[in-house]
């Protein structure tokens, strides 16, 4: 299935490989790579880059629905700024998380909490699910900033995704629905 959703400012779509070279701003950045889960390395050679595009572009239409990834361009100017997915979280795959990886020079705009806030709303009304967790590293204050934005609720500290000792949130339909209900306009600083 092909994804496109748009914001007011984003437009949310399936990645592509001719992407590989703008990708490589976000997960080639140690900024962004130290956070990511599970853990990575830094993606910093477009050839590489274009590999794994190629592998997420393969993979995506074997997803379950909402899973998946996707791309998220500024609609003014088309700019790539980012990425986000929706998948299983280890080891029973029965939970569902909701990811965001923008490059630093997008850091501040309320690109990270726009692009979610779709994509939940996509997720929840399109996809039949009841829940979406986001997952963090302890020290990553943006993340951890943007799933409160989102109206995401903490409920615990966790080692059990990724090997990786995590900070969980949850947000639940009927919350994501009462909370997307209220006016959201980006706040000088969100990510």
């Amino acid at each position: 299935m092909t994804l496109t959703l748009e914001s007011d400012r984003l437009l949310i779509r399936d990645w592509e490989e001719a992407d590989a070279e703008a990708a490589v701003e976000i997960y080639g950045s140690a900024d962004v790579a130290q956070w990511l889960s599970p853990a990575i390395e830094r993606i910093d050679e477009v050839a590489t880059m274009k590999r794994v595009l190629a592998a997420w572009v393969e993979a995506q239409p074997n997803f379950v629905l909402p899973a998946g990834r996707w791309a998220v361009l500024r609609k003014d100017t088309n700019e790539l700024v980012g990425g986000l997915l929706i998948r299983l979280l280890p080891p029973y795959e029965e939970d569902l998380e909701i990811g965001w990886q923008l490059k630093p020079s997008a850091w501040g705009y309320g690109y990270a909490t726009e692009a979610s806030r779709t994509l939940m709303r996509w997720a929840f009304t399109e996809g039949g699910i009841d829940e979406l967790f986001a997952v963090a590293r302890p020290h990553n204050e943006r993340a951890l900033a943007t799933a409160g934005r989102l109206g995401m609720e903490w409920v615990g500290e966790t080692d059990k995704y990724y090997g990786l000792n995590l900070q969980v949130y949850r947000i639940r339909a009927g919350d994501f629905k009462a909370e997307d209900a209220k006016e959201h306009p980006p706040a000088p600083g969100d990510d």
